[in-house]
């Protein structure tokens, strides 16, 4: 799964390439994204919205739902994706900005899951894309997000492509809960990516990660894997989020 679209703001060109790249380069550490896909599966519902769809990667794993709604604010991704998934009546397709008013038109829908991944980190007024999901979903609907985790990885690598922040847990459990979500799991994934950020990010000032580092990365993924299962680790560099959507925000 490839970094999503950041869902408002225009990227200055610098910006653009850096997330270009970085998009380019994901390709290469797809037992991550597989990783990934796994961990959040069994949360999934039938009717999803995937929020910063991008390229459609994760919309290619869920074609076997009743409803797949994937939004972004990138006209040229929706318009590529809805030509390519036109033969899917049950994969529909918006531009819409999760902060923006019209996005709330989805709340006729009637979504079990919204779903976004390393997409928060970008939006400036993160309050309003968390209560705006809020509002879309059904009562005891899941919302599942993936973001970078801890403030003290952030770097130069974080300010190349756009991200404001790094969410430790209290700061995810805060911004849910006070939107209305009662937050189930909450876990740090890949502890070894953390530390090779951290190196490029902070000690060697690089813009991206270098190639070569992600395909040897990608080879250690099913060892990282097991041993994370059997040991959840005390930091990583993605943090996992579940939460279920209450009636109502707290006051």
């Amino acid at each position: 799964m490839a970094p999503q679209s950041p869902p408002s703001g225009a990227l200055d060109a610098a910006t653009a390439a850096a997330l270009q790249r970085v998009r380019e380069d994901r390709l290469l550490i797809d037992g991550v994204d597989a990783w990934l896909f796994e961990e959040f599966a069994p949360y999934l519902g039938r009717r999803v919205l995937e929020v910063g769809c991008g390229l459609g990667n994760l919309a290619r794993l869920l074609t076997d739902r009743e409803l797949y709604c994937g939004v972004d604010n990138s006209v040229e991704s929706i318009a590529t994706l809805a030509k390519e998934w036109g033969g899917h009546p049950n994969l529909r397709w918006l531009v819409a900005d999760v902060t923006s008013p019209e996005f709330l038109s989805l709340q006729a829908v009637g979504f079990d899951t919204a779903i976004s991944l390393n997409v928060l980190e970008h939006v400036e007024d993160q309050d309003t894309a968390i209560a705006n999901l809020h509002q879309v979903l059904g009562p005891g609907a899941r919302l599942i997000l993936v973001a970078p985790a801890h403030r003290w990885l952030y770097g130069s690598m974080d300010r190349a492509i756009g991200h404001c922040r790094r969410y430790s847990r209290d700061d995810m459990r805060t911004l849910l809960t006070r939107h209305g979500f009662r937050v189930g799991k909450m876990s740090y994934l890949n502890a070894l990516g953390a530390l090779g950020w951290l190196v490029n990010g902070r000690v060697l000032q690089r813009r991206t990660p270098p190639a070569g580092q992600l395909r040897v990365f990608n080879r250690l993924v099913p060892a990282l894997k097991a041993v994370e299962r059997l040991l959840p680790p005390p930091f990583g560099i993605s943090l996992l989020a579940i939460a279920e959507r209450r009636d109502a925000p707290s006051p």
